[in-house]
């Protein structure tokens, strides 16, 4: 029987995923398409070959470990990987010298991210649990559900950051091991969550407003220019959070950032550019969030 999760990275020392100093785990696959997404090596399940151009000495390992050889050229002296046809057997990556060619999606079992998220736990003095995020993690309740519950077990904090695309009975199965749920609106119509994730919102609204009724939440917003801030957008978030029961304890606002920019260049993909709202249109969504019965913060 499958005992592992799939994940990109555990961070240690986090500080923004959940309250106080956590472990934050991210798992790898999501079924949303976020095109402003800043972790977009947790978007597919499977494991990706990352290359870092910057750190690759053109020593040739990778050529001729490569059971397909072709899959590295020199082009006018760059290093090229070829992506087309690879078969991601991580070998080129386990011999690389210098870590310029590295995998996305590591399989881990329930034990080892107890035992280091529990490590963590004795040594950091104001360590605040452990956050399970990603890509989608509920995508793997399973196995997070066995993690959880050992580490509620002894007595670690436990925050579940999802967009709750999922079905409610997955929520349902996690919620007797989760303390807080961190869960992200993408935008307010239908029409312009389809547009930039490339899926409706109908089932997270539903879930949402279920899940208010019966766990805390902290909601996050990630505030993206011209896409969720315009004033239809707003008053289709403002109206939906309205509605939602008293579990929601905290509205956070998330600045756009593209700080995972050279993450899409790592894994051959293209990163489309957005904006973040300027400073007076941050403090105007501000003071018509604040008009909500929320605690309202950008973070």
């Amino acid at each position: 029987m499958d005992n592992t999760i799939r994940i990109t990275n555990i961070q240690h020392f986090s500080v923004h995923d959940g309250p106080g100093v956590r472990t934050t785990v991210f798992t790898k696959g999501c079924n949303l398409k976020c095109q402003w997404c800043h972790n977009p090596e947790t978007i597919q399940a499977k494991p990706q070959i990352s290359y870092n151009e910057e750190l690759c000495i053109g020593c040739g390992m990778c050529t001729q470990i490569c059971p397909e050889h072709h899959r590295f050229d020199v082009q006018n002296g760059r290093h090229i990987y070829e992506r087309k046809d690879c078969k991601v057997c991580e070998k080129c990556a386990e011999q690389c010298p210098t870590n310029a060619l590295s995998v996305y999606g590591v399989s881990k079992t329930v034990e080892e991210i107890v035992e280091e998220a529990y490590r963590d736990s004795m040594v950091f003095p104001e360590f605040g649990g452990v956050t399970f995020s990603g890509g989608e993690c509920l995508l793997q309740a399973k196995n997070i559900k066995k993690t959880a519950e050992i580490l509620k077990q002894r007595g670690i904090h436990i925050c579940i950051d999802t967009a709750l695309n999922v079905a409610w009975d997955t929520i349902e199965g996690i919620l007797p091991y989760t303390d807080l749920f961190l869960v992200d609106i993408k935008a307010g119509t239908e029409e312009t969550h389809r547009k930039y994730t490339g899926v409706t919102n109908r089932m997270i609204k539903e879930n949402l407003q279920k899940l208010s009724q019966e766990a805390d939440i902290w909601i996050r917003i990630p505030m993206v220019h011209n896409v969720n801030d315009t004033e239809q957008e707003l008053d289709e978030i403002i109206k939906y959070i309205s509605s939602l029961g008293d579990g929601v304890k905290k509205i956070q606002l998330l600045k756009y950032h593209s700080l995972g920019k050279m993450k899409y260049q790592w894994i051959g993909k293209e990163c489309v550019k957005f904006e973040e709202p300027d400073e007076v249109h941050r403090e105007y969504i501000l003071s018509r969030m604040r008009k909500l019965p929320f605690y309202v913060e950008w973070n």
